[in-house]
């Protein structure tokens, strides 16, 4: 027989399927007119904005150049040209940067879609400028960029900033506010950190989960990993946990990764923890039943 639980999760699933199979979005021609109308404003002004830049930049201080790096990456300019003018004004003028503005534009690079790992000219000029200045940056600069060594394919970089932003972190866990990204970075040099971490380290991370909207699956199961290599099974885990379900119903998740997950889960005498675990394994039951039309 299947408890109200399992009947609950049965429609709750059969329902998300009826959804997913019915739905259908519809634009009126008018919606579409307007649509392609603000595109073609929004491309005159990138496309003024993109010719602007390659006039000025040659004349820019500083400040103008950083904010100009932060202006190409937020508009999505794909114009590797305007990188080479920034690599030869950002050279006359290197003296005059604050370790703050080389981090905004080695970041907007690094994330640009006309980032080429080849340029090497301008990957080097960033990290030689920063060069014996990282211990003055702060949590948020450090995770711009550990972003940078991670895409420059820089393994000493990347390992000098993943321990300075550790650092960084554990010496002032309460003041830490972070977005789903940068939470995702500092998880992910925990989840491959080989030294012993203080219990109350592990706790306050944990209490840094707790506060971040976590929405992307991979993002989730980072968690998970977080949790189950510290073995911690709190609160942040249960929430997580709880995601997982969600995920289960409502998007095409693997439900084998999730099971390759609950399979390092040990030794927990939380009743309500094992509740949502034997939950976990009732959506993954009843789903491969229905998928499968039994």
């Amino acid at each position: 027989m299947i408890n109200y639980s399992g009947k609950f999760y049965i429609n709750l699933i059969l329902l998300n399927k009826k959804i997913k199979n019915s739905f259908n979005r519809m634009f009126s021609s008018n919606s579409i007119f307007h649509h392609k109308t603000d595109l073609i404003k929004i491309n005159e002004e990138i496309n003024n904005l993109e010719e602007a830049l390659i006039r000025r930049i040659s004349k820019m201080n500083n400040t103008a150049l950083a904010y100009s790096c932060e202006d190409i990456n937020k508009n999505k300019i794909n114009n590797p040209h305007l990188w080479e003018l920034i690599y030869k004004r950002t050279r006359e003028i290197s003296n005059s940067f604050v370790i703050s503005e080389l981090v905004v534009m080695f970041h907007a690079y690094c994330k640009s879609i006309s980032f080429d790992p080849n340029f090497i000219n301008l990957i080097n000029l960033f990290w030689n400028l920063l060069e014996n200045k990282l211990c003055d940056l702060d949590y948020l600069s450090l995770i711009a960029l550990y972003v940078c060594a991670e895409k420059t394919k820089n393994s000493q970089k990347k390992k000098e900033i993943g321990n300075l932003l550790l650092e960084c972190i554990f010496s002032g866990c309460e003041n830490i506010k972070l977005k789903e990204e940068g939470l995702m970075i500092i998880l992910k040099i925990l989840c491959n950190y080989k030294k012993k971490i203080d219990e109350k380290h592990i706790k306050n991370i944990c209490n840094i989960i707790q506060k971040v909207d976590v929405k992307e699956i991979r993002n989730t199961f980072l968690c998970m990993q977080f949790f189950l290599k510290y073995k911690e099974f709190d609160e942040p885990f249960i929430i997580i946990l709880k995601k997982i379900q969600s995920l289960l119903i409502f998007k095409n998740v693997n439900p084998y990764l999730v099971l390759k997950h609950l399979y390092f889960i040990s030794n927990i005498n939380n009743p309500i923890i094992l509740q949502e675990v034997k939950n976990t394994l009732s959506i993954i039951y009843l789903s491969h039943n229905i998928n499968n039309g039994q």
